[in-house]
């Protein structure tokens, strides 16, 4: 890149603040700063003094979001980055650092890799993350992302991601974006939001130069300009202390200033010849970027060759800057500006000729993404529909959502002004409203999904009943996923509809009814839909789709209280055979059946090895987000909680809004309570209990869940009769069964209890009879927590399970926790003492602070927490004085119940650093646990 032709004014503060960022990181604690402001403002210029004062140790990698006019282009702002990586280490390098799922970057930089045939596309930015972190873990890098306002998915992922990974490590990342393009619908607000809330990012914005700051500018312009008082006070009013624009006008001091925005855009484009202002606009047309070999072969080579002086002109007026293999504008808004001065037929010939060059290169995502604009820019509709139909169904199944959403909206407004459009396209214009749907529900627009799903059918050929049976069950799927029940009805209308010859119809729809009845605790329906779905698959020689019936089968089976349903289950494994969708159905719905009968450490193998099995075969985030789930799940109750939370906190904001995040962000929530963040936990449970309640009538385990972790927070809040009201559904017949059932009859009996704690009568024999009634392996288990909590069986009943039983990890603690309270109650000190030490101990070892707080609170209150012995002074006691500044800030935290997660949460530090602080108090104060610091901590306090 050239160098700029300014020094850089007014930025010492902000400078400061990415610098340190950056030696954060050499020192092996790294972070991320999001760089925001006005166009113009001067956040590249920022960053490139930055890495132009960093050595050669430090390894930078650079990419620029772009935009094509109808939307970002595909992979635009990673694709700078994997090149800059090929040149610095290269190629062989950076594949071997990628690891087996290394041909994915073949579709972030075409050419670098040939992609595997059969290989679930669109991981790219998974891959890409995970290499920048194993390269920052040898050295240090600096990851730089560009103009994230015209940012598409894969770009927003790998923020988020590397944000995620950066502390603790020697990774940082710095992100810009113009804060006047980003509106409060554009979804790098919620990547924004979401990095703000974890605090993973550090915001940055950098605001318009003062007057002395624009007289210094223009004087480092033009050494005169100071020379005329009235005109540089008229330039920093123009200017409104925005650097590029002071920077342009500073050329022309003294004169009349121009009036208008593109006429300050154009100030020096306009002084420039005849020729080099026409190869400025070729350049124009290109796109904010124009490689050489795309502009011999649109200008021809010869023609390009004579215009080199024209270029020397133009670089030489900082209109162009030379790339190693093309050119750019100075600024994304000088490109529009001049793109703008390109004449109708200039327009349509640059247009068409960079289409056409495109257009006989090997076909990408990005490239059919670029062929579509410039058809649509050169006027032509004809072309410009069929390339947005072959780039929306590219870009759809490549996972860019973003890309297949603008390209198929844009082909659905040119539809009707294409004459022949089917024979343009070849295909139909209900058969686009489907592929736009899907489009549109990949990238998390469920209404807009299921408008066109709607419009689709209303289309639909009256003669094609096979065909409109099929979206029918589309529309259906839709509006479950949107959470209104009322698509059931639909559903079976699907199949009334379907003939029932057409097997390619008949099987999928029963695989969709039997699935939305075994996942709402329909089990006898479940079973017959599977039964007779199984009976279409063979009929059709469908061994995919009879994997996945048998694989619904099974689990309605077995959660109907039919545990030898797990044969359905191998069965759908033998048969998946090397297809992985149903393979992957099989880890994810076997290890969930492990889940619900305690056997976490078999449900935590069986999800990890179809993780494993996911990332060996490049499957896709969706499916490996549903695995990882149920491996994290499964830390939960084996109380492996730091892991697990640590999951969470990187990959529920990974997930688009759908059924599956109900499941993740439901469990994130629950965990956040028990970690012991409980306003956390309350802000959760208010962000996310609408989506929560619309899927809670369509899905048992989501009832099941959400009313869960509902009723607990209720019932932190002391709202006794909100919790009730949140288990009432486990008495309805049919509702919950099995597990599910016993989960929520649990916290029925915990609210029952603190109903008559507070004088009320309540009547709890309903509950008692759903208790009998219900049928699980773990049965006794869980009766003997809900006697407990009604006070009729001992805790010690309770402590005395753990993982090993089939009881959560949580549970002990907890029950320690009740049992020293309830001994507390009865007089029995020296008993309270010991139960209640015990469950801090326990508490402390998963990282269960809930219960690691209430019970020291006790402690404490009672008067049982250990005390100095008389006389002795805090210091020489508790070996305080010897702590530092930073040691005490995390003590505290520590005694307030904290587990080192939250603690480097709260202080802004890695993990890692808090467990060294930890470590470090626990030596100098000569205690063997966190427990004894934390009673050390309160005792000094309190004296």
């Amino acid at each position: 890149m050239a160098p700029d032709p300014a020094p850089l004014v007014g930025r010492d503060d902000e400078l400061a603040a990415l610098r340190r960022t950056v030696d954060d990181a050499r020192r092996g604690d790294g972070g991320t700063v999001v760089v925001s402001g006005e166009a113009g403002i001067g956040k590249t210029r920022l960053v490139a003094e930055v890495l132009g004062g960093l050595g050669p140790d430090v390894l930078v990698a650079r990419g620029q979001c772009a935009d094509s006019g109808s939307g970002p282009v595909p992979y635009a702002g990673l694709s700078g980055v994997v090149r800059d990586l090929v040149d610095a280490l290269g190629a062989a390098d950076v594949l071997a650092a990628a690891g087996p799922a290394a041909d994915a970057l073949g579709a972030v930089l075409p050419g670098l890799v040939a992609q595997r045939p059969g290989v679930a596309s669109g991981r790219g930015p998974e891959v890409l993350a995970d290499l920048l972190a194993t390269l920052a873990a040898e050295r240090p890098v600096v990851v730089v992302l560009e103009d994230l306002h015209w940012s598409d998915d894969a770009a927003r992922s790998v923020l988020d991601r590397l944000a995620r990974a950066a502390h603790g490590t020697s990774l940082a990342v710095l992100a810009t974006y113009r804060s006047d393009d980003v509106g409060r619908r554009h979804p790098l607000r919620t990547t924004l939001a979401e990095l703000d809330r974890a605090r993973l990012a550090a915001r940055l914005e950098v605001g318009p130069l003062d007057a002395d700051g624009v007289a210094a500018l223009a004087r480092a312009v033009d050494p005169q300009a100071g020379a005329d008082g009235v005109a540089l006070a008229e330039l920093v009013e123009r200017s409104g202390g925005v650097p590029f624009y002071v920077e342009e006008l500073a050329c022309c001091l003294g004169a009349d200033l121009p009036l208008s925005l593109r006429d300050v855009l154009l100030v020096r484009y306009s002084q420039l010849s005849a020729g080099a202002q026409e190869l400025c606009r070729a350049v124009a047309a290109a796109g904010q970027r124009a490689p050489l070999d795309l502009l011999a072969t649109v200008l021809g080579e010869d023609t390009l060759a004579a215009a080199e002086p024209a270029v020397r002109e133009a670089v030489d007026a900082v209109v162009l800057v030379v790339e190693a293999d093309g050119y750019r504008f100075r600024h994304a808004l000088l490109q529009e500006a001049v793109a703008d001065e390109l004449l109708p037929s200039e327009r349509r010939r640059l247009h068409t000729a960079y289409a056409q060059a495109l257009a006989a290169l090997p076909a990408t995502v990005p490239r059919l993404a670029e062929i579509a604009d410039h058809w649509w820019h050169a006027h032509l509709p004809d072309r410009a529909l069929a390339a947005a139909v072959a780039g929306q169904a590219a870009a759809g199944h490549d996972a860019a959502s973003s890309t297949a959403v603008a390209l198929g909206e844009r082909a659905l407004e040119l539809w009707d002004l294409v004459p022949g459009a089917e024979q343009v396209t070849g295909t139909t214009h209900h058969e686009l409203l489907l592929a736009v749907a899907e489009a549109q529900h990949s990238a998390s627009r469920l209404d807009r999904a299921l408008a066109l799903t709607r419009q689709a059918l209303a289309e639909w050929p009256a003669d094609d009943a096979a065909g409109r049976a099929s979206t029918l069950g589309q529309v259906a799927v839709h509006m479950l996923r949107t959470g209104d029940e009322s698509g059931r009805a639909l559903l079976d209308e699907a199949l009334a509809t379907a003939p029932p010859d057409a097997l390619g119809t008949v099987g999928p729809l029963l695989r969709l009814k039997a699935r939305t009845a075994m996942l709402d605790g329909d089990h006898v329906t479940a079973v017959d839909a599977s039964d007779r779905g199984l009976v279409a698959a063979r009929a059709a020689g469908d061994r995919a789709l009879e994997a996945v019936l048998f694989n619904t089968r099974g689990v309605a089976r077995v959660d109907g209280g039919d545990l030898d349903g797990v044969a359905d289950l191998e069965e759908s494994r033998r048969l998946a055979g090397d297809d992985w969708d149903a393979m992957s159905r099989f880890h994810t719905n076997m290890s969930d059946q492990h889940l619900k009968l305690g056997e976490f450490e078999q449900a935590r193998a069986l999800a990890a090895d179809g993780a494993d099995g996911a990332r060996e075969r490049g499957a896709g985030w969706g499916i490996r987000a549903m695995l990882e789930g149920n491996v994290a799940e499964a830390l939960i109750g084996l109380g492996r909680w730091d892991e697990a939370a640590a999951w969470y906190e990187r990959s529920v904001p990974l997930v688009a809004p759908s059924q599956f995040a109900v499941y993740l962000t439901e469990r994130w929530t629950w965990l956040t309570l028990w970690r012991g963040d409980v306003e956390a936990a309350q802000a959760m449970g208010r962000r996310y209990r609408t989506p929560w309640m619309r899927h809670d009538r369509i899905e048992m385990q989501v009832r099941s869940r959400v009313r869960t972790t509902l009723a607990e927070l209720a019932l932190e809040r002391g709202d006794v009769d909100e919790a009730l009201d949140l288990v009432r559904p486990v008495l309805e017949p049919g509702r919950l069964t099995g597990a599910y059932a016993l989960a929520l009859l649990v916290v029925a009996a915990r609210a029952l209890a603190q109903a008559r704690a507070q004088g009320r009568t309540v009547d709890d024999a309903p509950f008692r009879e759903t208790l009998a009634a219900t049928a699980w392996p773990t049965h006794e288990l869980w009766a003997t927590l809900f006697a407990a909590e009604l006070g009729e069986a001992p805790w010690s009943a309770v402590a005395a399970s753990g993982p090993d039983d089939g009881a959560p990890a949580h549970w002990r603690p907890y029950a320690l926790l009740r049992d020293g309270q309830a001994h507390l109650d009865a007089e029995d000190r020296p008993g309270a003492r010991g139960l209640l030490t015990a469950a801090v101990e326990a508490a402390d070892v998963i990282g269960a602070g809930l219960v690691s707080a209430r019970a020291a609170a006790l402690l404490d209150d009672a008067g049982l927490a250990a005390r100095r012995p008389r006389g002795a002074s805090p210091a020489a006691a508790d070996g305080l004085a010897g702590l530092t500044e930073r040691e005490r800030q995390v003590l505290d935290l520590v005694a307030q119940g904290l587990t080192n997660g939250q603690v480097a949460e709260r202080l802004f530090i890695s993990r890692k650093t808090a467990s060294v602080h930890v470590s470090a108090i626990l030596r100098k104060l000569g205690v063997a646990s966190r427990t004894e610091a934390a009673v050390r901590a309160r005792t000094a306090s309190s004296s």
